[in-house]
Protein backbone atom coordinates (compact mmCIF):
# COMPACT_ATOMS: atom_id res chain seq x y z
CA UNK A 1 0.00 0.00 0.00
CA UNK A 2 2.81 2.44 0.68
CA UNK A 3 4.22 1.95 -2.82
CA UNK A 4 0.85 2.94 -4.29
CA UNK A 5 0.77 6.04 -2.10
CA UNK A 6 4.34 6.90 -3.08
CA UNK A 7 3.49 6.51 -6.76
CA UNK A 8 0.48 8.82 -6.37
CA UNK A 9 2.62 11.45 -4.65
CA UNK A 10 5.30 11.21 -7.36
CA UNK A 11 2.63 11.47 -10.08
CA UNK A 12 1.09 14.54 -8.40
CA UNK A 13 4.49 16.23 -8.11
CA UNK A 14 5.29 15.44 -11.74
CA UNK A 15 2.01 17.00 -12.91
CA UNK A 16 2.68 20.10 -10.80
CA UNK A 17 6.16 20.52 -12.29
CA UNK A 18 4.88 20.01 -15.85
CA UNK A 19 2.06 22.52 -15.26
CA UNK A 20 4.51 25.10 -13.91
CA UNK A 21 6.80 24.60 -16.90
CA UNK A 22 3.95 25.22 -19.35
CA UNK A 23 2.89 28.36 -17.45
CA UNK A 24 6.40 29.82 -17.74
CA UNK A 25 6.48 29.35 -21.52
CA UNK A 26 6.54 32.54 -23.60
CA UNK A 27 3.08 33.85 -24.45
CA UNK A 28 2.49 35.31 -27.93
CA UNK A 29 -0.01 37.76 -26.42
CA UNK A 30 0.61 41.12 -24.71
CA UNK A 31 1.89 41.05 -21.13
CA UNK A 32 2.13 44.10 -18.86
CA UNK A 33 5.38 45.71 -17.72
CA UNK A 34 5.82 47.10 -14.21
CA UNK A 35 4.50 50.49 -15.36
CA UNK A 36 1.42 48.95 -17.08
CA UNK A 37 2.65 49.25 -20.66
CA UNK A 38 2.17 46.33 -23.06
CA UNK A 39 5.11 44.06 -23.94
CA UNK A 40 5.02 41.66 -26.91
CA UNK A 41 7.45 38.99 -28.03
CA UNK A 42 9.10 40.33 -31.18
CA UNK A 43 8.13 38.63 -34.46
CA UNK A 44 9.62 40.90 -37.11
CA UNK A 45 8.72 44.59 -37.31
CA UNK A 46 7.13 46.13 -34.20
CA UNK A 47 3.76 47.85 -34.71
CA UNK A 48 3.37 51.64 -34.61
CA UNK A 49 3.39 52.98 -31.06
CA UNK A 50 5.80 50.24 -29.94
CA UNK A 51 9.59 50.28 -29.72
CA UNK A 52 11.84 47.25 -30.22
CA UNK A 53 13.91 46.34 -27.16
CA UNK A 54 15.90 43.17 -27.81
CA UNK A 55 13.47 40.32 -28.44
CA UNK A 56 10.46 42.36 -27.21
CA UNK A 57 8.27 45.19 -28.52
CA UNK A 58 7.18 47.59 -25.75
CA UNK A 59 4.40 50.16 -25.96
CA UNK A 60 5.53 53.78 -25.76
CA UNK A 61 2.56 54.79 -23.57
CA UNK A 62 0.12 53.11 -21.17
CA UNK A 63 -2.83 53.89 -23.46
CA UNK A 64 -1.24 52.53 -26.66
CA UNK A 65 -3.78 50.23 -28.40
CA UNK A 66 -3.05 46.52 -28.05
CA UNK A 67 -1.35 44.58 -30.81
CA UNK A 68 -1.34 40.85 -31.54
CA UNK A 69 0.93 38.76 -33.78
CA UNK A 70 -0.49 38.48 -37.29
CA UNK A 71 -1.25 34.96 -38.53
CA UNK A 72 0.47 34.23 -41.84
CA UNK A 73 -1.96 34.18 -44.75
CA UNK A 74 -4.87 35.53 -42.69
CA UNK A 75 -6.35 39.01 -42.60
CA UNK A 76 -6.50 40.94 -39.34
CA UNK A 77 -9.80 40.44 -37.48
CA UNK A 78 -12.58 43.03 -37.36
CA UNK A 79 -11.69 46.06 -35.24
CA UNK A 80 -7.96 45.79 -35.96
CA UNK A 81 -5.59 46.87 -38.71
CA UNK A 82 -2.23 45.62 -39.97
CA UNK A 83 0.77 47.39 -38.46
CA UNK A 84 4.23 45.92 -38.97
CA UNK A 85 3.98 42.15 -38.43
CA UNK A 86 1.06 42.59 -36.01
CA UNK A 87 -2.67 43.35 -35.94
CA UNK A 88 -3.37 46.44 -33.85
CA UNK A 89 -6.68 47.51 -32.27
CA UNK A 90 -8.46 50.69 -33.38
CA UNK A 91 -9.14 53.35 -30.75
Amino acid sequence: MTTTLARCVIAALSMTIIGATVAVAESPYPTPTRDDRERLPRHGTCPTGYVGLGDKCEALHKDTPRAYPKMKGAACPSGTFSSGDYCKEFR
